[in-house]
């Protein structure tokens, strides 16, 4: 027989849930809401909750970076074109995910239910309207994309004879007469 003792046990806050209990339902409730507001028109939504204890790129010591990419460090030559070389990888990936999801979306809103005064022409071109946005989105992605290249050649450029070694020159061997 277990012993219980007389002290009762504390109860945790609702607020200190773990991570993967807070948002366990908030991709239905965001869907049922769009649903509710929209219609018929109700989009797939995706949540991820990371509940893995290490960060990307985790900082020197025990602070954690809050940067994406990770604390950038401009030590060297080889940091600037990593970091660089980083943003680019980012920025096309995220701009190949917007151009989609504008096509996605510009389809599912092209099939929605019509308005009642709305010919299938004028709720193709409100699809197209709003899925413009997004496609928008993705061109500046690819701009931000090729900016960090041209950071990189524009560094290069103009930091070029310091990444060069110097050449150095030989010390005179005529000593100082009066």
């Amino acid at each position: 027989m277990a012993t219980t003792s007389s002290t009762p046990r504390p109860r945790r806050a609702p607020s200190s849930a773990p991570k993967s209990d807070k948002f366990a339902n908030a991709g239905a409730a965001v869907g049922g809401f769009v649903g509710a507001v929209g219609g018929s028109f109700t989009p797939p939504i995706n949540l991820t909750v990371n509940t893995g204890g290490k960060s990307a790129a985790p900082a020197a010591g025990s602070r954690t970076s809050h940067f994406l990419l990770g604390e950038p460090q401009f030590n060297s030559t080889e940091d600037v074109r990593d970091y660089c070389n980083q943003v680019r990888a980012l920025m096309l990936q995220c701009a190949i995910e917007l151009a989609m999801g504008a096509k996605i979306l510009e389809a599912r809103l092209g099939q929605a239910q019509t308005l009642p005064d709305d010919s299938p022409v004028q709720a193709r071109l409100r699809a197209m309207k709003i899925g413009r946005k997004l496609k928008k989105a993705a061109d500046s992605a690819t701009a931000a994309a090729k900016n960090s290249v041209a950071a990189y050649a524009a560094f290069q450029r103009e930091y070029a004879d310091l990444m060069r070694p110097r050449p150095q020159r030989a010390a005179t061997t005529t000593p100082f007469r009066y």
